[in-house]
């Protein structure tokens, strides 16, 4: 078997009732920084392996306990799953959303809640919680996945996007949508 991505999303309106369940989508859109950051912590080498940071910076990375984590709290929209506008086809050289989506409850804006985690016998799911507070419905054509990883040029923690894959749905307003990003294989 393969690795795979899926993507899922649960969409709800401002009462709380379930309008939408796009059931899983394969996406197999994990990028570079995916293997180089697998590559360092198996080979458990610094300094090997390049890794576009989400700023579009080249570093080197190292092998560190905490790489890979994709656990932001709530507010925090800079790693974990992310969502944007973008509609250009995903790559494997993608290191960030073409147009994310901020966090917060203005106009264009989606309130990100904090990530959870669920694993089987053959995947890891994150899953994220987007709340809109906007006044309008909001669009999402892309979604994401970002990591923590240790930069040994930076000698830092620092974000890097792993997997990005076109997904569209919308959110109403007072609404929300609970997305489900999952590798599998």
């Amino acid at each position: 078997m393969s690795m795979k991505t899926y993507v899922r999303a649960v969409v709800k309106d401002k009462n709380g009732k379930i309008v939408k369940d796009t059931g899983w989508k394969e996406t197999n859109t994990l990028t570079k920084n995916f293997y180089a950051i697998l590559a360092t912590q198996m080979e458990h080498v610094n300094g090997k392996y390049d890794v576009t940071r989400t700023d579009g910076t080249v570093v080197k990375s190292e092998h560190y306990s905490y790489n890979f984590a994709a656990n932001a709290p709530e507010g925090d929209d800079t790693y974990g799953i992310q969502v944007g506008t973008g509609t250009t086809e995903p790559t494997r050289d993608n290191y960030r959303l073409e147009h994310k989506i901020t966090h917060g409850t203005g106009s264009g804006q989606l309130y990100y809640y904090a990530c959870t985690f669920v694993q089987g016998d053959d995947y890891v799911e994150v899953r994220r919680t987007f709340a809109n507070q906007s006044g309008a419905d909001i669009t999402i054509n892309e979604v994401g996945l970002a990591v923590v990883f240790y930069s040994y040029t930076d000698s830092a923690m620092k974000k890097a996007l792993i997997a990005r894959s076109l997904f569209t749905i919308t959110i109403p307003d007072g609404g929300s949508a609970t997305l489900y990003y999952r590798i599998s294989g």
